[in-house]
């Protein structure tokens, strides 16, 4: 085995001038981590389509494109 990762796939979103705003992981256990560009991180269950960082909120752009993402 050439490597090991803690996650199946991670990819970015650009902003229309080239800057990574988020990316966003899918973890081994199913869950999604979604980083913004300023550091924030927030947990997602994409299965159920809720936010499981207490106090956080996801727009609904950010909780598609996590549900969507397949290994």
């Amino acid at each position: 085995m050439k490597g090991t990762y803690d996650y199946l796939i991670s990819t970015s979103i650009i902003d229309c001038q080239g800057r990574v705003t988020h990316t966003l992981t899918l973890q081994l256990d199913g869950t999604v981590e979604v980083r913004s560009a300023m550091g924030d991180r927030v947990l997602i269950d994409p299965a159920r389509r809720c936010c499981l960082t207490p106090g956080a909120r996801v727009p609904d752009q950010l909780m598609d494109l996590a549900a969507s993402l397949r290994p």
